[in-house]
């Protein structure tokens, strides 16, 4: 089960060639540079580093530094769980979230941010909602 709801599990097959793709060194883990490495955002800007590590530590259990094919996995599931949530929310198709799509995320999340509140105030009770 998704954090987001229902889907078909990923293919094992297909998530171990993708992990064997940005494991470079072929030691069965994969470290914060490998994944910036394999990691696109949309704008062919490289993954702030930061963000990449904290990736890493949310689903490195054994605290190793890096992650293994498991930790990959459930990291693979969380991004393609966020992916299909924020597609859910930019109903024009646009790659942005605009306020009232923001306003529609919020509500689905049961919190009543108003378009009268600033981006931050909305932005704070959605990381809050999160985490």
């Amino acid at each position: 089960m998704s954090y987001f709801g229902q889907r078909a599990p990923t293919d094992h097959q297909f998530l171990l060639a993708i992990f064997q793709r940005v494991d470079k060194d072929r030691n069965g883990h994969i470290s914060a540079d490998e994944l910036q490495v394999a990691l696109s955002n949309g704008t062919w800007s490289p993954f702030n580093p930061e963000t990449v590590r904290l990736m890493i530590s949310m689903f490195d259990r054994d605290k190793s530094g890096t992650i293994t094919f498991d930790e990959f996995g459930a990291l693979w599931r969380y991004v393609t769980d966020w992916q299909e949530t924020f597609k859910s929310f930019d109903q024009d198709n646009s790659g942005n979230i605009d306020q009232t799509e923001l306003k529609t995320a919020l509500s689905s999340f049961g919190d009543d941010c108003t378009l009268e509140a600033s981006w931050f105030e909305c932005l704070s009770e959605l990381l809050h909602l999160l985490l």
